[in-house]
């Protein structure tokens, strides 16, 4: 886990440059550096880490008025192990209202006490994908869309920030701009060349290191097809297994697809979103499609965060596999649970 060092929220948001459309990739890297004593809080509104490690808190269901939203942090030289967990119902509805002891963690197969659990709708940083390659002609007024919908399902205070998949990644809108100033120019956009997408996703998941929210998400919207990208599959899941990005990715597939980047498209992208806790909505029309964005709006809104602290405390930046489950009541209820399958430790 990373020293804690916290950026400040957003101003006054400004009006994004319409050259961001056809721009070039732009990456960005913040670097930060703080005393010991700037991890004493992690998140104003979500985690209480300054607390008696002996005790359990369960954070409120909704934020009180007058606290301010939290501003992300980035984690280091701290023990406590921080992992989003989604449970579902058989019927996709987000399960809330579990506790602590409901939860069994085992870290490198060591079993873990949980030591705080947090259910609470907060903001999240968002960057969102959108495929507008030559091979997505067909659905572009869909993908156009999801966007819309995606944002307006979100909570008000996320932030969004937006990526167009062609020959290179184009970032159409960053975190500091105003997505509502964006959709003119979105419904403008046509779909060209070949894609990029795991460059894409790469460049997001730069983006998002200088995000304001602790918690981090995307969600792809693409056939899936990469034909273009400098890095590899294996490249970007190694990045996302240290970058604490829960990814999702809605599948537009052909099933009839002749090319083999396409064909291998949805199995790909299973791999790179399920380490990370994420997963894959294949879709196969504009219903199908809504339906898709709204549940991932849904389970972002309502996730778990829970924290424990390893008991194995060795720095040796090791990867540690994680592995949750339900216990009790919960784990007869039949319910899905969703979570990243692990981390890398600390280290000197």
């Amino acid at each position: 886990m990373t020293t804690a060092c916290a950026h400040p929220s957003p101003g006054n948001r400004q009006l994004p440059d319409s050259r961001r459309l056809s721009g070039g990739v732009r990456s960005a890297m913040v670097s930060c550096s703080v005393s010991a004593a700037a991890v004493a809080t992690l998140a104003a509104s979500s985690y209480l880490i300054a607390q008696s490690i002996n005790e359990v808190h369960i954070l409120p269901r909704a934020v009180p008025s007058g606290v301010a939203p939290a501003r992300e942090t980035v984690r280091a030289n701290v023990d406590l192990v921080l992992v989003n967990v989604t449970v579902l119902d058989r019927a996709g509805r987000a399960v809330t209202g579990l506790e602590p002891e409901q939860f069994a963690v085992l870290d490198d197969k060591n079993p873990q006490t949980v030591r705080y659990l947090s259910n609470t709708d907060e903001p999240i940083s968002l960057v969102v994908i959108l495929d507008a390659s030559a091979s997505m002609a067909p659905r572009i007024q869909e993908v156009r869309e999801a966007f819309h919908e995606l944002v307006n399902a979100s909570n008000p205070q996320d932030d969004v920030g937006l990526i167009i998949v062609r020959d290179e990644p184009e970032i159409a809108l960053s975190f500091n701009d105003s997505a509502s100033e964006l959709h003119g120019g979105l419904n403008a956009l046509e779909p060209s060349g070949d894609t990029s997408l795991w460059d894409s996703m790469y460049l997001g998941v730069k983006e998002l290191k200088n995000a304001h929210y602790h918690r981090k998400a995307m969600v792809v919207v693409s056939d899936g097809g990469d034909n273009h990208s400098r890095y590899t599959e294996p490249q970007l899941k190694s990045l996302l297994r240290e970058a604490d990005v829960e990814v999702y990715a809605i599948g537009l597939f052909d099933k009839y697809a002749t090319r083999i980047e396409e064909r291998k498209g949805p199995l790909l992208l299973d791999e790179v979103t399920s380490v990370t806790g994420g997963r894959v909505f294949s879709v196969h029309d504009s219903v199908e499609l809504s339906r898709s964005v709204m549940q991932i709006s849904h389970e972002l809104r309502n996730q778990y965060v829970l924290g424990y602290y390893p008991s194995n405390r060795s720095r040796d930046g090791k990867w540690r596999k994680l592995k949750i489950q339900l216990t009790g009541s919960a784990s007869q209820a039949k319910f899905r649970l969703y979570a990243r399958k692990g981390y890398y430790a600390a280290d000197e």
